[in-house]
Formats: structure tokens, C-alpha cells, sequence
């Protein structure tokens, strides 16, 4: 077992102290001892030997590639969202709804995390309208056409990923009382 130690006291020392010089010597009790400290001689004993050490094999991996990105762009820091997209209403979709009500429904891979946010941006404009279970429940918008995207957000707001927009076209019935002109007949 001792004889084993010491192999293995010997293979660390070398494996630590590849450039410096090893000596091994012989003990009273017969044991081999490998050190980097050059042993004193004594008396019935075998001289030191200097052992020459192979260098130690090693790699050095290739320069890794540069970036095709300008350096005045920000560094861009890998996102734990892989997928955030506008799944309803469907791309130039039209909406009817007098009140001006629309869900829109979003998913994102994986499932958002509990410290995070999922927050609305319509018409180009984030808001502060935040979603339940991937839905955006927002009211009383104008008639007319819209875009609707989404954002996860962090605690400290900073955006994590965001959606491409969606186009919708909402349809709200007006009344207008300003009577309509009829064309005449020519007599």
C-alpha cells in the first residue's frame, strides 16, 4: 500500500512540476520516493537519481472566430426564451367588437418564469398591460388597424425577448345622425 502512495505522490509531483527536476531516491525500508527537492545523501543508501520527466501532452484550441457583428453594437447576451410570437389574432385579421374588446394571445418556449412579465406593445408603444396565462385583455380601442406585439420582461424590466408584431383590423359600428345626401334623379 505504501508503494502505491508514493506511485501516486510521485505522478502528482511530476504532473505539478513538469519543468522542474525530479529526483527519486530509495528509503531504509525500501521505499521509492519521487520529489522536486533534491534529496541529502545518506549514509547506506542509494544515491538520488534525477529522472527526466517527458513534457506533459497538451492542446491549445484554435482562436475562436470573430464576430460578423460591428463593435459599436451592443453585446448581445444569450436569451433563456428561444420563441415569443403573436398567435391571435392571426396576421390581418378583423376584429368586430362595438365596445372596442380584444384578447390578444401570445406564446413563448419554454414557459415564461414566475420572476418574469409578459407586457403588451400596440401599435409600436410598450404598455403596461401585462398578460394572464399568455392573454392581454385590453378595451375600448379605436376602430381602425393595429399592430399588437408582445415583451418578456425581468423583475428590472429589462427586455428579454419581443415578439414580431401582429396586424389586426378592429370593426366598431358607428351611428353617425348627420343624414346622408341621395343623389337626384335628372328630371
Amino acid at each position: 500500500m505504501n508503494t502505491r502512495f508514493a506511485v501516486v505522490v510521485a505522478l502528482s509531483i511530476v504532473a505539478s512540476s513538469a519543468s522542474a527536476q525530479i529526483y527519486k531516491t530509495v528509503d531504509a525500508n525500501g521505499n521509492v520516493v519521487y520529489t522536486d527537492i533534491a534529496p541529502i545523501e545518506r549514509s547506506g543508501q542509494p544515491p538520488p537519481q534525477e529522472v527526466n520527466v517527458q513534457p506533459i501532452n497538451s492542446y491549445e484550441p484554435p482562436a475562436a472566430p470573430q464576430s460578423s457583428n460591428s463593435s459599436n453594437s451592443a453585446p448581445t447576451t444569450p436569451s433563456y426564451y428561444a420563441q415569443l410570437e403573436v398567435i391571435s389574432p392571426t396576421e390581418d385579421e378583423t376584429i368586430r367588437d362595438n365596445a372596442g374588446n380584444v384578447q390578444i394571445e401570445v406564446a413563448i418556449s419554454p414557459p415564461l418564469r414566475s420572476d418574469h412579465r409578459l407586457l403588451l406593445v400596440l401599435d409600436g408603444s410598450p404598455t403596461d398591460v401585462e398578460a394572464v396565462n399568455g392573454v392581454f385583455e385590453i378595451s375600448n380601442v379605436d376602430r381602425g388597424t393595429h399592430t399588437a406585439g408582445a415583451r418578456a420582461v425581468d423583475r428590472l424590466g429589462n427586455v428579454l425577448i419581443e415578439s414580431a408584431p401582429a396586424t389586426f383590423n378592429l370593426m366598431r359600428v358607428s351611428i353617425d345622425s348627420t343624414p346622408i345626401p341621395t343623389p337626384h334623379a335628372a328630371p
